[in-house]
C-alpha cells in the first residue's frame, strides 16, 4: 500500500512539473512576441515622427498642410503619431507603478 501511495505522489509531482514547464515555455514565447511588437511599434513611431518632422520642415509656409488632399495625409500621420505616443507613453509623462 505504501508503494502505491509513493507512486501516486511521484506521478502527481511529475504531472505538476510538466504543467509548470509547459506554462513557462508558453510564457517565454509570449514575452518574446511582446518584445518584438514593442520594437516594431517604436520603430513605426520613429518613422512617423521623422516623416512628420520632415513634412513640417518642407512646408514652411503652411501651404502643404492647408491643402485639401495632401493636408489630409499630413493630419493622418500627425494623428497616428500622437495616438502611438499616448499608447506607448514615449514621452514618459505617466508615472510608473
Amino acid at each position: 500500500m505504501t508503494v502505491f501511495v509513493l507512486l501516486l505522489v511521484a506521478l502527481a509531482v511529475s504531472m505538476q512539473m510538466y504543467v509548470i514547464r509547459n506554462l513557462l515555455n508558453k510564457y517565454e514565447a509570449m514575452e518574446e512576441e511582446l518584445e518584438m511588437i514593442d520594437n516594431f511599434l517604436l520603430t513605426l513611431y520613429d518613422d512617423l515622427k521623422s516623416a512628420y518632422d520632415r513634412m513640417k520642415e518642407i512646408d514652411r509656409l503652411g501651404s502643404f498642410e492647408s491643402d485639401d488632399e495632401s493636408g489630409f495625409i499630413f493630419e493622418q500621420i500627425k494623428n497616428s503619431m500622437e495616438t502611438l505616443n499616448k499608447k506607448l507613453d514615449l514621452d514618459a509623462t505617466q508615472e510608473k507603478e
